[in-house]
């Protein structure tokens, strides 16, 4: 190897057996270079450490997410109350009692009725370890998250004093609502508000559970970026039948969605019963709703719902059984078979179109589509309880 009279020392790299540039006499011991490498048979295995066994890991972050009105604060006040007492949540064993404080940047006014009916169905009516604040600052704000840490470990201080156990569950209810995010699409923002709920809990060792919406259907998942489910440690789903248009909500269910140990899948469908806490000015009982779990039953995303018919066989099925009533005769299939109560196709299409094209003004277009829709039907019908078969000139339809 050529060195050149100036070159310094320090820079004269060993090229031997093509290893790469490397300073001659440069170079650090091999335990410095495999700092912080682990090989197997260093250590045991530990096991997984549980606030709740095999659901909530003891810390980190974990995402409560579900749909609007499926439950999500009241399954949040529900783990609260188990947390507080030791009892199970949803059929899974609490491993360590621990207190809660929930931070709540939307519906705090609601909390203290919440927390009171759990207190009447788990504890007896004795006060609980959980504390709630209303006035939750930008959490998208690193020293707003700094102010908010003594706060927090004044929290742990008192409930170690008042109820002999530490802080060890931190609710954020919304996330949303508690981190001002610029776009929650933004996987750079999802990520940051990931470290600054870490920052909330690392200190005292306890879990942060932001409570987080859903998409528009639960088919999406989280809302945002993805980022928020690939940087949780686990995911509990709280998922429900609700019809957008009534409000109305059943086939409530709990379901763990992400965990970085053991299964993942359902746990329990749920329902929420009142509790009368007093009455009002006019008489009337106020209160509050808690999760009864269904533990006795399968969980509703587990049952098979049948599939829903398609429009062309709905309106198929309506027509049917509409010119039924006025055209309907027993007819011997083919002329010599059983015998079975029909009506033509003929007879019927006029009432296919009314209801496959409800409200529709008359064309040529919507005339094409509706004798599309009613041969997709037709050939469907043997799947839907229905015959089709041709004979003296006529194509009839019938129940099998």
């Amino acid at each position: 190897m050529r060195v050149r009279p100036d070159q310094p020392e320090s820079t004269i790299y060993d090229r031997q057996h093509f290893r790469g540039p490397r300073p001659v006499d440069a170079e650090p011991s091999n335990d410095a270079l495999l700092l912080g490498f682990s090989f197997d048979g260093d250590a045991p295995p530990e096991p997984p450490r549980y606030l709740v066994k095999h659901l909530l890991p003891a810390e980190g972050v974990a995402i409560l997410g579900g749909q609007s009105g499926a439950g999500k604060t009241f399954t949040a006040v529900d783990l609260a109350a188990c947390l507080g007492t030791g009892e199970p949540f949803f059929g899974r064993r609490v491993v360590e009692r621990v207190g809660t404080l929930i931070l709540a940047a939307e519906g705090a006014g609601t909390l203290a009725g919440r927390i009171e009916a759990a207190r009447k169905t788990k504890a007896e009516g004795k006060p609980l370890p959980i504390a709630w604040m209303g006035a939750v600052p930008n959490l998208a704000d690193v020293e707003e998250v700094k102010t908010l840490l003594p706060k927090i470990r004044a929290v742990d201080a008192q409930m170690r004093e008042s109820f002999g156990v530490r802080l060890g569950l931190i609710v954020i209810d919304t996330l949303a609502a508690a981190f001002a995010l610029k776009d929650e699409n933004d996987a750079a923002e999802a990520q940051q508000a990931l470290r600054h709920m870490r920052m909330l809990g690392e200190p005292l060792g306890a879990l942060v559970l932001p409570v987080h919406h859903y998409g528009k259907t639960e088919d999406t998942g989280l809302r945002g970026s993805s980022a928020y489910r690939g940087g949780a440690d686990a995911v509990l789903s709280v998922l429900a039948d609700r019809k957008q248009v009534t409000g109305e909500v059943g086939a409530r269910s709990l379901n763990l969605a992400k965990t970085r140990h053991g299964e993942e899948g359902p746990i329990a469908g749920f329902s929420l019963r009142f509790i009368q806490l007093g009455v009002d000015e006019d008489g009337e009982p106020f209160g509050a709703c808690v999760i009864d779990a269904a533990l006795d039953q399968p969980p509703p995303s587990l049952i098979r719902q049948p599939p829903k018919d398609s429009l062309p066989i709905v309106a198929l099925r309506g027509a049917f059984d509409e010119v039924l009533v006025t055209h309907g005769r027993e007819v011997k299939v083919r002329g010599d078979g059983e015998t079975v109560r029909a009506v033509t196709v003929d007879e019927i299409r006029d009432e296919f179109r009314r209801r496959y094209a409800t409200g529709e003004e008359e064309d040529e277009k919507v005339r094409a589509r509706v004798r599309q829709a009613l041969k997709r039907a037709l050939d469907a019908c043997p799947k839907h309880g229905f015959r089709t078969a041709a004979w003296n000139g006529e194509e009839w339809l019938w129940r099998a």
